[in-house]
């Protein structure tokens, strides 16, 4: 059944099939928390929050874009609030935490799980712009179009900040790697999507 058809039957009173919508999206609403808060209790606090926050606001749902869109829309905002008051709590010592172990090479790390953990808290460090449009687009597969809805920007300034953001996770993670060597391209979305 999509989406649409079930929040049609929600708002008509049946509202135990909202247990449908949690079913399908709080994995990926808890991995857009976890990479915002880089703490598994925060993030399944938040994903909680967000599937609340969006059942209490489902009449304000006008199906002019996906519901998946109007969701994340609302679960980036969220995560975003949250940042803005706890975030320097947790990422900085969790980005210093995972550069700590130098004993493999750059290369070697590509190969292994910490790097995920390793990239993510990247990610957490840049500035929000930035990171929300990497997590969007190479965690969660949404388009850049796809994106500018979530985000309420241009198209073109989504594209932007996507390069930008780019070059400045490149840049901090040479920074934080011995040599500076093995990290000239970020893997891509599929890579990425077999290291969650």
């Amino acid at each position: 059944m999509h989406d649409d058809e079930i929040i049609r039957s929600i708002l008509q009173g049946n509202g135990e099939r909202y247990d449908d919508i949690v079913e399908r999206y709080q994995t990926g609403l808890y991995r857009t928390a976890y990479y915002y808060t880089q703490n598994i209790e925060d993030a399944r606090d938040l994903t909680q929050e967000i599937l609340i926050k969006a059942y209490n606001y489902l009449a304000g749902f006008n199906q002019v874009s996906s519901f998946s869109t109007w969701l994340y829309r609302i679960a980036v905002n969220h995560c975003i609030d949250w940042c803005r008051k706890k975030k320097p709590l947790y990422v900085e010592a969790a980005y210093l935490d995972n550069l700590s172990d130098q004993e493999r090479s750059p290369e070697d790390q590509l190969l292994q799980q910490e790097l995920t953990s390793e990239v993510q808290a990247a990610v957490a460090c840049l500035p929000e712009i930035y990171s929300t449009v990497l997590i969007l687009y190479y965690f969660e597969d949404f388009s850049p179009q796809q994106i500018a809805e979530i985000v309420d920007a241009p198209k073109r300034t989504v594209e932007t900040r996507l390069f930008r953001a780019r070059k400045m996770l490149r840049d901090k993670l040479h920074s934080g790697s011995s040599g500076g060597e093995g990290y000239d391209l970020l893997p891509k979305p599929k890579q990425l999507a077999q290291l969650r």
